[in-house]
């Protein structure tokens, strides 16, 4: 029997305000994760400030932050309040991102935040992108325990810059900056007013003031101040609505320190006071050292092999899910350091060191190692060195003292263009065999998914950055959402493709010369815009890819029958396939049949460890996905069992040759009844996707969703003198863009054989006959 407690009225508000104090303690999803000291973002600003692209907010807390234009060179807001997160990686939203909530201390509109004499206008050709190299550029963040030092250079003068937020009631942001030798005269943008608003400069106990006044329609009279101090050269100027700081050349380094403050009058210039009475004395130089460990000891899990009962055992690499940080861990890249360590990084910006990969996998380590990074879906590790590809560009992570913690974030190369679009994803992160980096730059779709936003260079193309990071160029381009790319150790690219507007179904590149390629004449970035796109190696129906990852070529010890062949990773159904190209008429065309592996998550990005040889796959679950997890890790094991799959596929004007791994069964293998054919054709348009379209009807109609597929018949099947190789003669073979072909059979060992193979046909060629005939 069951006893039962009766409470009272007043037990139970009890009871709902205790759990109502405990939910009030622990913040929901985003503000639940410390996303570390600084984040890199786009950002809202709100105000006279705008948008920033290619922002580094630095955080206090919840008692404000600051954001800086790492395009521009400019702080472009300091505000007291919170930071409030928004966006597709944080609350799944389409349209904003982060931005502030709270008041402005100061902020700057867009343009430089520094020049040289007397000229402030915007040189860059369009309001997107970082300035000229020569003009300024900038060269990362160091991160000293909590405390985060911005390098840049400007002209010849290298500047280091640091963010403190300080006083009670009205905040003020001060602002260190070491200034090093400098053959010019420069300008920096302290701060700028509102239109109308008027200022007026003063000098005082070795101190400068700018005072901007702003009289709002029936406010009180708000000031924005700033006071300057230090060694002397610069100086302060406030010219209409905007405060500026005049730096001489100078042949010695330089330190100074801007003191900002906003609000009603007496007010600002109290909370500057009581703050330049403490700080008072010579500007003590910033910090250098990388400071102490901030994300303490590893954390450990324990791994899980899988079932070698298959030609493919797929092993776990357990992902600590909970975490004291609140790290969301929806995983997008990895790569290996020579050791057999790998490196992997996650949507929401971190990057974390797993160690222990061994045969068992019974200790894994993940070790902390990077955060705040701008949505990092492209990671790759290049002489035992990190490098991340996010929306800002490419970041080189540096462990200076070895702790296992990055604290130098090296910007590696930011030139490309990025707008505050939601779905310009920055996907992937590759190399060829001369150290030049690749990855893939997504259209800025609109929410719901058809058609496009503002488009600027870079949208929908496959990049190039020079192996010293100096130079960017576009490849390929017409692309849509390219979640993934490869570069073959000959220099071939690969990348899939999704459906979506002018993409009728997810397609697999073959690049082997700049192209237009996927068809979106959105990210053409040429003219005239091609009226067809450059051919795919082959399109997917929705049940085999809907939504495409990266590929891999394999190189790993491990998996000796497979060394040299290209492996296509899809996102959406979880899964990884064996390519089987072909070349017909210098066109290269094919198809790929899947491989027996399941995974938990994904499978966005693929490598082969150096140490075991084997197969490593990782992914999310951030967008329309089967996957289960938010996030996988797996090793993809080639055990001793038979492959018993596909490994060569030929077409020609006859019929179609496939090989096999394995010698089938005569009986079978010969029998037509054992195969099955099936071909249809999509439309190129401008609508998002297509529907099957009959190849030997076509004004036969199909409901879209529904299959529209002619049967082709099989009408003889011979096989090779070594029966791995069979020749299907199938009636009516001509050009289509997705034959399905499956079978039914034994192995000559009595294995059951079955499957499918999808593929597309651009050129035949007359029947070869079998190899010695």
């Amino acid at each position: 029997m069951t006893v039962r407690t009766m409470r009272t009225p007043q037990a139970l508000a009890v009871s709902f305000l205790s759990a109502a104090a405990l939910l009030a303690q622990k913040p929901s999803w985003p503000y639940s994760m410390d996303f570390g000291p600084v984040l890199m973002t786009t950002f809202s600003g709100k105000g006279l400030c705008g948008d920033v692209d290619k922002g580094l907010v630095v955080r206090f807390g919840d008692r404000g932050a600051v954001a800086f234009d790492t395009e521009l060179l400019r702080m472009a807001v300091a505000w007291s309040g919170k930071l409030k997160l928004r966006g597709t990686a944080y609350d799944g939203s389409h349209g904003p991102f982060p931005s502030r909530e709270g008041e402005a201390l100061a902020e700057t509109r867009p343009g430089p935040g520094w020049w040289q004499g007397d000229d402030a206008k915007d040189p860059r050709p369009i309001p997107h992108g970082p300035l000229p190299t020569e003009w300024g550029r900038y060269g990362g963040h160091r991160r000293v325990g909590d405390q985060v030092i911005i390098d840049y250079r400007v002209a010849d003068m290298d500047v280091r810059e640091h963010f403190t937020l300080e006083g009670d009631g009205v905040p003020a942001l001060l602002r260190t900056i070491e200034l090093g030798p400098s053959s010019k005269a420069l300008t920096m943008v302290v701060l700028d007013g509102p239109d109308g608003s008027v200022g007026a400069t003063m000098a005082d106990d070795g101190k400068q003031m700018a005072v901007v006044k702003v009289t709002p329609e029936g406010g009180a009279s708000q000031r924005m101040v700033a006071v300057l101090h230090g060694d002397e050269g610069p100086t302060l100027k406030a010219e209409g609505g905007r405060v500026v700081m005049h730096v001489p050349a100078h042949d010695q380094p330089q330190r100074v320190r801007l003191s900002l403050a906003s609000g009603e009058a007496m007010a600002a210039f109290e909370a500057l006071a009581t703050i330049e009475l403490r700080k008072r004395g010579a500007l003590q130089a910033l910090p250098s050292g990388p400071g102490a460990k901030r994300w303490g000891d590893p954390i450990v899990t324990k791994g899980s092999r899988g079932d070698d009962d298959g030609p493919f055992a797929v092993d776990t690499i357990t992902i600590p899910f909970e975490n004291p940080f609140g790290s969301r861990m929806r995983t997008g890249a990895f790569d290996f350091f020579s050791d057999g360590r790998a490196a992997v990084s996650t949507w929401n910006g971190d990057v974390w060191l797993v160690s222990g990969i061994d045969e068992d996998l019974d200790r894994l380590e993940w070790q902390r190692f990077a955060t705040g990074l701008f949505d990092p879906l492209g990671l790759r590790i290049v002489d035992d060195r990190v490098y991340v590809h996010g929306r800002d560009g490419l970041t080189r992570l540096v462990d200076t003292d070895g702790d296992g913690e990055a604290d130098h974030y090296e910007n590696f190369n930011n030139q490309v263009y990025i707008t505050p679009a939601f779905h310009e994803f920055a996907f992937d992160l590759q190399t060829d065999g001369d150290g030049n980096f690749y990855f893939s730059k997504g259209a800025p779709v609109n929410p719901g998914g058809r058609g496009f936003m503002k488009i600027v260079p870079h949208h929908g193309t496959i990049l190039k950055v020079s192996k010293d990071g100096a130079t960017i160029e576009a490849v390929a381009t017409g692309m849509r959402a390219p979640n993934g790319i490869c570069v073959s150790p000959t220099g071939v690219i690969t990348s899939g493709d999704n459906e979506g507007t002018y993409m009728p179904r997810c397609r697999l590149n073959w690049i082997e010369a700049a192209g237009f390629y996927a068809g979106v004449k959105d990210t053409a970035h040429r003219a005239p815009v091609p009226d067809q796109p450059d051919l795919p190696l082959c399109w997917m129906p929705m049940d085999v890819d809907n939504s495409s990852g990266g590929q891999v070529w394999v190189t790993g010890a491990g998996w000796k029958d497979l060394q040299g062949r290209l492996l296509h990773n899809s996102y959406g159904t979880c899964s990884t396939y064996l390519v089987l190209p072909e070349r017909v008429n210098g066109q290269m065309q094919g198809g790929l049949v899947r491989l027996p592996a399941n995974y938990t998550s994904s499978a966005m990005r693929g490598r082969f460890s150096p140490v075991d040889g084997q197969l490593y796959t990782i992914g999310l679950k951030g967008w329309q996905t089967s996957a289960a997890r938010e996030g996988g890790f797996h090793r993809v094991r080639r055990t001793n069992k038979p492959l018993d799959l596909p490994v060569a596929l030929s077409t020609c004007d006859r019929g179609v040759y496939l090989t096999f791994s394995s010698p089938l069964d005569e009986e079978l293998g010969a029998d037509p009844e054992s195969y099955s054919v099936e071909v249809w054709n999509y439309l190129y348009s401008q609508n998002y996707g297509s529907p099957e379209l009959s190849v030997l009807e076509p004004e036969r109609k199909r409901e879209r969703g529904k299959e529209n597929r002619d049967p082709l018949t099989v009408k003889a099947a011979t096989l090779s003198k070594d029966r791995c190789t069979v020749f299907l003669e199938v009636e009516g073979m001509r050009p289509v863009q997705q034959m399905k072909i499956t079978w039914d059979l034994d192995t000559e060992n009595g294995r059951p054989l079955r499957g499918k193979l999808h593929n597309s046909i651009h050129n035949l060629q007359k029947d070869p006959g079998f190899p010695g005939k």
